[in-house]
C-alpha cells in the first residue's frame, strides 16, 4: 500500500481531492500511448489510494485487508475493474454472488456496500441502481439527520442513472472515460439544481469527446436551445432525429430552433410555418414570432394577431384588444424596425378609434403601391375596427389562398382574417366577379405583350447627326453672346 503513495508523491491521506489532484498532475508524464506501463502503474496507485480511503480503519495495516469479507473484496474489485465496472452483466453476476450469502450476512453487508459506493469517484449509476434495488437502500435507516440527507441525495442521484451509456466509452483510455463521465455528470447536476449557473458551466468546462449516445444528444439539444446557443453539430443531430422519427414534435422543434439560432433566414420559413401549424404550442408561437421579428418585421404585427387568435380560440378573442397583442405591437413599434406602412398600421390601432373609422386610416390615404402586404394590413385594420370588409383587398387575399399562391406567412394570416369575417352569398358573387376581372386583365396584358412589335435597337448616330448637334450648340452660344453685348451696350 505504501508504494501507491510513493508513486503519487504524497503522504498517506484520506483527502480524496488531494489524491485526485496529485493523480491529474502526474498524468502528462505518463501518456497511455507513449508510456503504457507507467500509465498503468499510476492508475493502479490512484485506485489503491482511493480504496484505502474508502475503507478507513484506525491502525489498519495492509496485511489486514485479507480479513475483509469476500463480498466486500469482490465489490471493490468490480468497481476497480477497467472492463467490468460499467457492464450490467458483471453487476448481475456480483448480485448472484451476494444472493448466495445468508440473510443475516446480507443485512450486515448492505450498508458497507453502500458506503463503498458513496466513496467511489467513478462508477455506473445505472448499474449501481441494480444493487440498490436488491439491497433496498432507504435513507430513513441512517443513524442521524445529516447522514440521512446525504444518503437521500445519493440515492436520488442513483435513480436518475448515468448521463449517457458509459459503455460507449469502452474503447477510450481510462483517463478519457473518467473525465468525460465526470464532465457530463457535473453538467447534468448543475442543470438540475443550479440552472442559473448553467451557462457559466458550459463556458468554463469542456469534454474531450461527445459520446455516441442518442439520449445524451437530445439532452444537449435541450440544454443549448434553452440557453439560446446555436451549434451547427446539433442541427445535424436534430435532422437525424427528425428523419428517424418524422412525427416526433420535439425533433421538429429542436431542428427549427437550432436552425434559427444558427442564423438561418428565409430558407427556414416554410418549415417553421409548417411546424407552427402542425404542432400548436407556446414554443411554436415564440419561435415563429422571434423569427418574424428578426427577418420580416413588417409581418410581425399580423403574425401576432394570428398567434393570439389561435391561442384564444375558445375564448371571446377580439383582434387587437388583448393585452399581449398590444404589448407586442408597442414593442415592435418602438424597435424602429417597421417600415412606414407597418408603423401606420400599428399606430392607427394603438389609439382608441371608433368603428368604421378605417375609412380615414393612413393605410387608405397614403397612396401606397398595391401589394399583398398592403392588402393584409388594410383587411386586418378593418377587422380590428369591426368594419368587416367586403372589398377587393380581402377578396384578392382569398383568391391567392385558394389558388395556392399565398406565401408561408401570408397563409395563416389570411386564414385568421377569414375566420373573423362572415361571408355572405353576395360576397361570394363579388369575389367571383373579381376573379373573372383579374383573369381578363391578365389575358389582356398577355395579349398586349404578344401583339407589340419587337423594339429594335436604334442604330448608332451617324456623323451627320453629330454635326447637327454641334451646329445647334454653336448657335446657342452665339445667341448668348449677342444678348450679353446688348446688355453691356445698354449700360
Amino acid at each position: 500500500m505504501n508504494i501507491c503513495w510513493e508513486i503519487l508523491g504524497i503522504e498517506p491521506t484520506t483527502d480524496l481531492e488531494r489524491i485526485r489532484q496529485s493523480y491529474l498532475a502526474l498524468l502528462p508524464s505518463f501518456h497511455p500511448e507513449s508510456d503504457p506501463q507507467g500509465f498503468k502503474q499510476l492508475r493502479q496507485a490512484y485506485e489503491e489510494a482511493q480504496q484505502w480511503v474508502a475503507s478507513p480503519a484506525e491502525d489498519v495495516k495492509a496485511d489486514e485487508v485479507s480479513d475483509e469479507h469476500e463480498i466486500l473484496v469482490a465489490f471493490r474489485e468490480l468497481l476497480a475493474s477497467d472492463s467490468d465496472r460499467f457492464q450490467p452483466s458483471a453487476w448481475q453476476k456480483f448480485i448472484q454472488q451476494l444472493n448466495q450469502c445468508s440473510m443475516d450476512e446480507v443485512d450486515k453487508l448492505r450498508w458497507s456496500l453502500c458506503d463503498i459506493a458513496m466513496k467511489t469517484e467513478t462508477l455506473s449509476l445505472s448499474c449501481l441502481a441494480l444493487l440498490a434495488q436488491r439491497l433496498n437502500w432507504q435513507p430513513q435507516e441512517a443513524e442521524d439527520d445529516a447522514e440521512g440527507e446525504e444518503l437521500e441525495a445519493f440515492l436520488e442521484t442513483v435513480k436518475r442513472g448515468d448521463a449517457f451509456d458509459l459503455l460507449s466509452l469502452a474503447k477510450l483510455p481510462l483517463v478519457v472515460q473518467d473525465q468525460t463521465n465526470a464532465y457530463f455528470f457535473e453538467l447534468e447536476h448543475v442543470w438540475r439544481f443550479y440552472p442559473e449557473h448553467f451557462a457559466d458551466a458550459l463556458q468554463i468546462h469542456g469534454a474531450l469527446v461527445i459520446p455516441e449516445d442518442k439520449r445524451l444528444h437530445r439532452k444537449l439539444l435541450h440544454w443549448f436551445s434553452a440557453q439560446q446557443w446555436g451549434i451547427t453539430e446539433l442541427v445535424d443531430i436534430a435532422r437525424h432525429w427528425q428523419a428517424a422519427e418524422p412525427d416526433n414534435e420535439d425533433a421538429h422543434y429542436y431542428l427549427c430552433r437550432q436552425r434559427w439560432l444558427c442564423g438561418e433566414g428565409e430558407s427556414l420559413l416554410a418549415d417553421l410555418c409548417d411546424f407552427w401549424q402542425r404542432y400548436p404550442s407556446t414554443q411554436a408561437d415564440d419561435l415563429l414570432l422571434n423569427w418574424c421579428r428578426q427577418h420580416q418585421p413588417d409581418y410581425f404585427p399580423l403574425v401576432v394577431m394570428a398567434v393570439e387568435a389561435r391561442c384564444m380560440a375558445d375564448a371571446e378573442y377580439v383582434p387587437g384588444k388583448s393585452a399581449r397583442t398590444r404589448l407586442l405591437w408597442a414593442d415592435i413599434l418602438h424597435s424602429g424596425t417597421l417600415s412606414p406602412l407597418g408603423r401606420s398600421f400599428v399606430e392607427s390601432l394603438l389609439y382608441k378609434r371608433k368603428a368604421m373609422a378605417w375609412a380615414d386610416s393612413r393605410l387608405s390615404t397614403k397612396g401606397e403601391p398595391e401589394t399583398t402586404l398592403l392588402d393584409l394590413y388594410r383587411t386586418a385594420e378593418q377587422v380590428v375596427l369591426e368594419a368587416f370588409p367586403k372589398e377587393k383587398p380581402f377578396f384578392r387575399l382569398l383568391i391567392r389562398l385558394e389558388e395556392g399562391q399565398s406565401g408561408p406567412l401570408e397563409t395563416p394570416i389570411t386564414q385568421m382574417l377569414l375566420s373573423r369575417i362572415d361571408m355572405k352569398p353576395g360576397d361570394v358573387r363579388d369575389k367571383k366577379e373579381l376573379v373573372e376581372e383579374l383573369k381578363q386583365a391578365a389575358d389582356k396584358e398577355a395579349k398586349k405583350l404578344s401583339s407589340e412589335p419587337k423594339v429594335e435597337t436604334p442604330p448608332r448616330q451617324t456623323a451627320s447627326g453629330g454635326a447637327m448637334k454641334i451646329i445647334k450648340i454653336v448657335g446657342l452660344i452665339a445667341l448668348i453672346v449677342c444678348a450679353l453685348n446688348r446688355f453691356f451696350h445698354f449700360f
